[in-house]
């Protein structure tokens, strides 16, 4: 397999639980702004996952619904528990929906405008911590009661979430610190081996 990301983007998802897999994979760093990348995906994003059997993957929940499945990530799913598929694609989406699109505009804000001037740009990304404060009171009143996303241990939800909490201590004035639950899960991520290899290799520091 071969992952194509960026760091400290959506991929890193994908980067830590293809780690948690422990099957053999290639890594490439994408430059999405290279008419070249067009080739790998024309929309210019990240990640992709070439698959041996199903070629080019595209979307974060797909490739982490594709790594669950795969013999060796099973215990990284919902397993065959309808409840807990529908969880899982519940908060797949969530994150990769909702809580992405709260953020976009930070890291990209002339996407969001026609007004190319410093304060249209600056008012836009002001507006981001409104957008994401209730979608981390939902995280943090789901993670009261339980470690991890799907219960008892880590897996591909506790890997996506992890993406958007290490964005949370880039953009919020007050990091994690408004959300203790969220902060309690993301500072056991840290903790992980394979999380803390995936952030060495991507150049990633909190």
């Amino acid at each position: 397999m071969k992952l194509y990301y960026r760091p400290g983007a959506c991929s890193l998802a994908a980067h830590i639980v293809l780690a948690w897999v422990g099957l053999p994979y290639e890594l490439e760093e994408a430059n999405t702004r290279d008419p070249e990348f067009a080739k790998v995906n024309y929309l210019g994003t990240v990640p992709v996952l070439f698959t041996p059997e199903m070629g080019a993957l595209y979307q974060n929940s797909a490739i982490l619904r594709y790594l669950s499945r795969l013999p060796e990530g099973l215990h990284l799913g919902p397993g065959k528990d309808p409840v807990f598929k529908a969880q899982c694609d519940y908060w797949l989406s969530f994150f990769n929906a909702d809580v992405y699109r709260a953020f976009a505009p930070f890291f990209n804000p002339e996407k969001y405008t026609t007004d190319t001037s410093p304060e249209a740009k600056k008012a836009i990304k002001d507006a981001v911590p409104a957008q994401v404060a209730p979608l981390f009171e939902r995280m943090d009143i789901h993670l009261a009661s339980r470690d991890y996303f799907l219960e008892d241990e880590m897996g591909i939800v506790d890997a996506c979430a992890f993406v958007y909490c290490y964005w949370a201590t880039k953009v919020l004035a007050n990091g994690l610190a408004d959300y203790p639950n969220v902060a309690r899960h993301f500072a056991a991520m840290q903790q992980d081996p394979h999380v803390k290899a995936v952030m060495a290799v991507e150049g990633l520091k909190l």
